[in-house]
């Protein structure tokens, strides 16, 4: 097997974000396919998002939830 194919074989994100616990958001994936996030990026956002949840409970409004979510689905790859 070419090394290429084993590094590019799974998520690195995946691995960074093993055993953390991350706080539910009040919005849905639904919701971020309805403002334009691509469903291969979804469950990164979520994340994201969580983290910045746990990090400033004053963003858990879904307005302020939905921009962040269209900033950080910008950004990812």
């Amino acid at each position: 097997m070419k090394r290429s194919s084993l590094i590019y074989g799974f998520n690195p994100h995946a691995l960074c974000s093993v055993g953390q616990d991350f706080v539910p958001v009040c919005i849905t994936p639904r919701e971020l396919g309805r403002v334009g996030v691509p469903a291969r990026k979804v469950e990164r956002v979520m994340q994201e998002l969580s983290r910045l949840v746990q990090a400033d409970p004053t963003l858990d409004e879904p307005s302020v939830l939905l921009g962040l979510a269209l900033q950080i689905a910008a950004q990812l790859l």
